[in-house]
């Protein structure tokens, strides 16, 4: 860990950084050893989302099973127990905190409050309406959680998080709850808050872990297509397309994907990358995070004929490449999500059958499954990232 300080403050950084830095790299080593550290939680007025001491002893047992829906077993990919993450997150909070006055007094790069950090790791979902969002987030979750729909079903930004029993809270609570990590967003305005809200659920995958799900992108008359230029001069025209949301949706996924663990943006085969709300958010809110950016082509088990993918993926491509300034794309997953059972499901799966030969969704299949790996491995990006 490195500071920058100028004159006299060299010892008395160096006196107060160095032991915890040291206490950290312990902790760290300690985490990738798979042990476990005996420390105080924090818990949320809100809910309550560390382990019971009952679970907790359990804890080491549990790390050692392969995550439910995940295809890797490997070491390295497996998630530290909770009381080990949430000790080395502690850690971390309190020698940003120490840091903090240096870094004012300095004028150093460190935002205002950006020690102040969300209590759990989570994952955020981006993209255009009935993209598959919601259906994706009740495949990890292993439960209904979201109403999914061809229309667009959600206007919120809903936080789901793990707990003892169902809980529904509105934004307010959630935003002025200062253990959950998300009073930030107060910068937004009151529109922003009351569309937001809190569910936490008992009985989902994700126990050590959140996931945000986003409003669907679709183009509304008054923004002409979704793109904004970066010019201020442009900008300030445009004020009205910006807040056509009522409040500044570019920001509010800034700062969501700022501090997300894992990003996720995903297109559908009727709008693949045409919706320039979508595009638009890609270029300036997402920019600079391709480290934790995955872009989810989803439903790719709906095209009929190997044309009508290649057209789909090559038009997702094209507008991409309108937005990225690079030569080289990023890797898109095209996939698909199991098709729920119903009692028509033999005319379903005869429909999927004449889609898609076998070959080709074991294809989808496997792309779906490093998703959900990247996706449960969000606690660890964490912790490696902190």
């Amino acid at each position: 860990f490195h500071v920058v300080v100028c004159g006299s403050n060299i010892m008395f950084a160096s006196t107060l950084i160095r032991p915890a830095a040291a206490r950290l790299v312990h902790s760290r080593q300690l985490a990738h050893r798979g042990l476990r550290l005996k420390s105080a939680t924090r818990c949320s007025s809100t809910w309550n989302w560390a382990k019971s001491s009952s679970s907790a002893s359990n804890d080491e047992d549990n790390s050692s099973a392969p995550t439910s829906g995940s295809p890797n077993n490997n070491d390295n990919d497996r998630n530290p127990p909770p009381s080990v993450q949430q000790s080395i997150l502690n850690q971390c909070s309190e020698l940003h905190s120490s840091i903090m006055p240096f870094n004012t007094s300095l004028q150093g790069p460190l935002a205002k409050n950006s020690d102040k950090g969300t209590s759990l790791p989570f994952v955020f979902l981006v993209g255009n309406h009935s993209s598959g969002k919601s259906s994706f987030i009740n495949y990890v979750l292993g439960r209904s959680v979201q109403t999914a729909g061809v229309a667009p079903t959600d206007d919120c930004f809903t936080v789901i998080a793990p707990g003892p029993k169902d809980v529904d809270q509105d934004g307010p609570a959630l935003v002025g709850d200062p253990d959950i990590g998300f009073e930030g967003l107060r910068q937004f305005g009151p529109t922003l808050i009351h569309h937001t809200q809190l569910k936490v659920r008992d009985g989902i995958r994700n126990q050590d872990f959140m996931i945000i799900d986003s409003p669907g992108m679709i183009d509304s008359p008054v923004n002409y297509g979704g793109m904004v230029s970066n010019n201020s001069k442009d900008r300030s025209s445009t004020s009205s397309a910006i807040m056509d949301r009522g409040y500044d949706f570019q920001g509010v996924v800034r700062w969501m994907a700022e501090r997300a663990d894992v990003v996720l943006l995903f297109f559908d085969p009727d709008k693949p990358g045409t919706t320039g709300e979508t595009l638009n958010i890609l270029l300036h809110s997402l920019g600079g995070m391709d480290h934790k950016l995955l872009i989810v082509l989803n439903k790719a088990d709906q095209f009929k004929k190997i044309h009508d993918f290649a057209r789909a993926y090559g038009s997702l491509c094209w507008n991409l490449s309108k937005v990225i300034p690079r030569k080289d794309l990023p890797r898109i997953f095209t996939m698909c999500l199991p098709v729920a059972s119903t009692t028509d499901g033999e005319a379903k799966s005869a429909t999927t059958t004449e889609a898609l030969d076998r070959h080709a969704l074991a294809d989808l299949h496997q792309s779906r499954d490093d998703v959900l790996a990247e996706v449960m491995k969000a606690p660890k990006r964490r912790i490696d990232n902190v």
